[in-house]
């Protein structure tokens, strides 16, 4: 696979205007704050929020102009104690979060809850006991919840034309269809899942469209973005680290998988290799890679985020269906942020807002200190807040 450099490539593609960009460093350039909400108050259904605000939404990005994103959070305020997963706030469930960046604060400006053809909510609890992944227990930790088939754990969004959202989750790992008004309409799964969800009572359609050995994704590291190709039906997925391999915890070989939105089947996938360990800061390990934000380009090229809770890097890559392994070869840089002032911890979303801005937004876990809480206790809060920022490209 050849691929040009990065700004001849997005030259080609008319994201650059020859001639290229001199080389500078990349800044910050403007950084909003979510506004403090609380879950009561976003979310009718929360019963108790047990004091936390609104946060989590930025698990994916997708740009919709005059800096209004499309955002969606994850499974809700968890935490982990140990080999413990806690849910503080169980009832929440996952949303659409429509946002607006004004100045130094980002406003929301819609919320759609996901919700099961019936219209309750699906909530973010694990579906059902999978060997390796940790069974969800309140937030005191010893008192175990019950499963929900219905359950997600959404980590990426898209919008088609028609007006329905394609998310990704990381329980399946699955690629979940949502109407304009939440309603999931279907899911799908690896291969042989299907089975397992239709056991355990799930309340809409689940497909076995995806390569069966998906659901052999590691604990907690399951599809973590999507992007959605020029041709407007085409999706690209990430699963977020490598899938389980017996002896070799720290590889460094993940999956994408483009998808095609009209048919529900799987199109292509393509091996991703991450950039040695010892590339990052010292002590990172292979276990410790992620990508956690996809960004479309045109219909053959995608800007991959490699990143660790600390550092992000983004690359541009070709997608050849006769290529099936992405390496460093393969690979080139589009801007590296260690290092960068003002970048936020935990980069989950980006997006390209025009050729020399990178739009990213930080997953802040719900902003509140993950340990064992009793009964009714109000969490401690963390400190850190959901940031959207905008670096200049080099």
């Amino acid at each position: 696979m050849r691929l040009l450099p990065a700004v001849a490539l997005l030259t080609a593609t008319g994201l650059v205007a020859a001639p290229a960009l001199a080389a500078t460093t990349p800044y910050v350039d403007k950084r909003t704050t979510l506004d403090a909400l609380s879950l009561e108050d976003f979310q009718g259904t929360v019963v108790d929020d047990r004091g936390v605000e609104l946060g989590g939404i930025g698990s994916g990005l997708f740009a919709l102009g005059s800096n209004e994103y499309w955002t969606v959070t994850d499974r809700g305020p968890n935490g982990e104690i140990g080999d413990t997963r806690t849910f503080i706030v169980p009832e929440f469930t996952p949303s659409l979060v429509k946002v607006r960046a004004r100045g130094t604060r980002l406003d929301v400006l819609e919320s759609i809850p996901l919700v099961t053809p019936a219209g309750d909510p699906v909530t973010g609890l694990p579906n059902f006991a999978v060997p390796g992944d940790p069974a969800p227990f309140a937030g005191d930790g010893t008192t175990l919840l019950d499963y929900n088939a219905n359950g997600v754990d959404t980590e990426g969004v898209v919008r088609t034309a028609d007006g329905h959202f394609w998310l990704v989750d990381e329980y399946g790992p699955s690629i979940v269809e949502v109407d304009p008004t939440g309603h999931v309409i279907a899911r799908h799964v690896p291969a042989g899942l299907e089975d397992d969800y239709a056991a355990a009572g799930v309340d809409y359609p689940v497909n076995g469209s995806l390569p069966a050995d998906l659901s052999k994704r590691r604990a907690n590291r399951g599809f973590e973005d999507i992007a959605l190709l020029s041709d407007g039906k085409t999706i690209v997925v990430a699963l977020q680290s490598s899938v389980v391999v017996s002896g070799d915890r720290d590889r460094i070989i993940t999956e994408l998988v483009s998808f095609d939105t009209t048919t529900g089947t799987t199109l292509h996938r393509y091996g991703y290799r991450f950039d040695a360990a010892s590339t990052f800061a010292a002590g990172t390990r292979g276990r410790d890679l992620k990508i956690s934000a996809l960004i479309p380009v045109d219909q053959t090229h995608l800007v991959v985020q490699e990143r660790t809770d600390t550092e992000a890097r983004f690359y541009t890559i070709t997608l050849d269906p006769t290529d099936p392994l992405v390496t460093e070869a393969d690979k080139a840089l589009l801007v590296n942020l260690a290092g960068v002032a003002g970048v936020p911890g935990k980069v989950e979303g980006a997006a390209l807002k025009n050729k020399s801005t990178l739009v990213i937004i930080s997953d802040n876990d719900f902003g509140f200190v993950p340990r064992a809480y009793a009964a009714g206790e109000d969490v401690d809060p963390s400190g850190v807040k959901t940031v959207l920022a905008e670096v200049k490209l080099p």
